[in-house]
């Protein structure tokens, strides 16, 4: 009989992350919440819709989708990052076996900050994600998830005026054309996945000693209280931001900003109807309004997050359906040579000449 296999060893404080995603996150308004019928009642027939207008051809069927909470989401969302760190934190684990008694305050000192910036990360999602087209990028294949966090569609519905059916019809056809993306262009998930691995397995390998220690002794004591506090005052400073990172960085936004942008770009082709129209413009409107965490992550990080990646991503396909139509446009998912640079998304001319 084979022995078992040693389960990974786990440097990122986990349990942490998760508090302090919690911790920030929050429950919502607690306005009246949108059920699993809604969803599914909206969801209905927008993958063929997607399909129709693209040409793109998925394998496969679609997920249901499934609605959770902000905490549920956020239980999912460390499940998926756990599994897709799982040989990262082996090789960390491995980095970080100095003798004593450096070593294990090393290791300590990693597993906590790394767990400040996920939890952080995590609690700015799951205040602002509507849906996701939930996708292993790293590791084994699974079965994709549709997920749509509850709290969030009520109180974005609620802060557009707009009618629930309508509201999430628009929201369903936005995660479709994921559905649609992923499903008929097979290398988009590995691509994605590998510059994910890159930006994981780098994130430790710039960081030195000291830098480590420094964030050690801000974390003696890891209360998710005092660290959101610290958080809110902008204490934090990630030990883990560095020049490599930040082009791995650029380069997942890239693609991100054209995968959201195509998402952006059909949800608008496909829905035709003045409702849609109007809540385009107080979407756009919601969006320049950022809040605290939003900021934090700015400042973290040095960068804008999805804000720019919608409309930068919309515009670049807008452009190019408007010029040469959507087959053309459809070259981009030909390959990942294919895919338009961070200076062709505000020049869509030069990706034209170049590929299409």
């Amino acid at each position: 009989m084979s022995a078992k296999a040693a389960p990974h060893p786990q440097v990122i404080d986990w349990r942490l992350a998760g508090r302090i995603a919690r911790s920030l996150a929050g429950s919502g308004s607690g306005r009246r919440s949108v059920r699993r019928d809604d969803l599914r009642r909206a969801a209905r027939g927008t993958v063929g819709v997607v399909r129709d207008y693209t040409g793109l051809k998925p394998k496969g069927r679609p997920p249901s989708p499934e609605v959770l909470n902000r905490r549920e989401w956020i239980d999912a969302n460390m499940e998926s990052l756990q599994a897709m760190t799982a040989d990262v934190e082996q090789d960390l684990a491995n980095s970080l076996d100095l003798p004593r008694p450096v070593g294990p305050g090393l290791r300590a000192a990693a597993g906590a900050a790394a767990a400040v910036e996920l939890g952080l990360v995590s609690a700015y999602l799951a205040q602002r994600v509507l849906g996701q087209y939930d996708v292993a990028l790293v590791g084994p294949s699974r079965p994709p998830r549709l997920l749509f966090v509850a709290p969030n569609l009520a109180d974005a519905q609620h802060r557009l005026g707009a009618e629930r059916d309508v509201f999430l019809r628009w929201v369903a056809l936005h995660e479709a054309t994921h559905v649609v993306q992923f499903g008929a262009v097979p290398w988009l998930r590995d691509h994605l996945g590998g510059l994910a691995e890159q930006l994981l397995s780098g994130a430790f390998s710039s960081v030195s000693a000291p830098e480590l220690m420094r964030a050690a002794r801000r974390l003696l004591s890891p209360d998710p209280r005092r660290l959101t506090a610290a958080l809110r005052r902008g204490e934090w400073r990630s030990p883990f931001v560095g020049r490599r990172r930040m082009r791995l960085l650029r380069s997942l936004q890239a693609t991100m900003t054209l995968v959201e942008g195509y998402s952006e770009h059909v949800m608008d082709a496909v829905a035709g109807e003045r409702e849609f129209v109007v809540l385009r413009e107080k979407l756009e409107r919601s969006r320049e309004q950022r809040g605290l965490l939003e900021a934090l992550l700015s400042r973290l990080f040095g960068m804008e997050l999805k804000l720019r990646q919608y409309r930068l991503g919309k515009a670049f396909c807008d452009e190019v359906a408007r010029r040469r139509g959507i087959e053309p446009l459809n070259r981009v998912w030909d390959e990942p040579s294919s895919l338009p640079r961070l200076s062709e998304l505000e020049q869509p001319g030069r990706w034209l000449s170049r590929v299409a």
